[in-house]
């Protein structure tokens, strides 16, 4: 079902992310700043291990290997379109850029985010990369293509992130509640993952009620005109809020 937030299903390659953001390594770009490079048909990267091994008279007939470091490349390809979308990096305006700096003596050096499951999911690469390869193809008959490949030029801004658990409720509201006139009318939520810290919003009857902003409800008196049909919405901090809703819970007030 779509949005389910425990989805484990396959991964199609379209969902993944390939941006850029202009600037310099001691700035980690906003995340408004970073723009999709362009129309791309294919993105990937590759660890490029570097390796050594070792033939030593006890390893008994193997070959024994060791990783050193890693030449670490993003890469994607592409079709030019006849003029950049303005939100986007865009081909030609990447183009020009590569030139620009190498013509000036400057190196092409770009910030790289490299999105696994879509734009600000939680799971990425990122760091501030050199481009190496850059290259367009256009066949008289085909649609024009371009590829790119950028590997790191500071090794302290790359990371890798992933996103922790969804957010979800650990203590949800019950369907049903009765309250005594004038006795305290408590419910409470309780949730875990996505990104603290959360906002709490409970509503009556699909109305917000002022002042309940916590993930407990409390009112010390409860009357006749309390009842109703609650439910309390959860929203986290990230990039992308995430927004639960509670169980509706039907209050009578005896």
């Amino acid at each position: 079902m779509q949005g389910c937030a425990n989805d484990t299903g396959k991964l199609i390659g379209k969902v993944a992310v390939l941006r850029m953001a202009m600037g310099c390594a001691d700035t980690v770009p906003a995340l408004s700043e970073w723009k999709r490079l362009g129309a791309l048909t294919t993105k990937g990267f590759d660890y490029s291990m570097n390796t050594v091994t070792s033939e030593a008279d006890d390893t008994k007939g193997l070959v024994e290997n060791l990783v050193n470091n890693m030449d670490f490349t993003i890469s994607g390809e592409g079709e030019f379109r006849k003029q950049d979308k303005t939100t986007e990096i865009g081909a030609i305006a990447i183009s020009k850029y590569i030139f620009d700096e190498v013509q000036a003596g400057r190196q092409p050096t770009v910030w790289v985010r490299f999105d696994f499951t879509g734009e600000d999911t939680g799971t990425y690469i990122m760091g501030y990369f050199n481009t190496t390869s850059w290259s367009g193809d256009f066949g008289t008959t085909d649609i024009s293509t371009f590829s790119g490949e950028w590997k790191v030029y500071d090794a302290d801004t790359v990371v890798f992130e992933v996103a922790g658990p969804a957010l979800a409720f650990t203590t949800n509201l019950a369907a049903t509640k009765t309250v005594a006139a004038g006795s305290a009318l408590n419910m409470s939520v309780a949730v875990d993952g996505g990104t603290s810290p959360y906002t709490y919003v409970w509503k009556k009857d699909g109305s917000v009620v002022s002042g309940q902003t916590t993930a407990t409800f409390n009112k010390s008196s409860a009357v006749s005109g309390d009842a109703g049909v609650y439910t309390c919405e959860v929203t986290d901090s990230a990039a992308t809020p995430v927004k639960i809703t509670s169980v509706a819970c039907t209050v009578t007030i005896s």
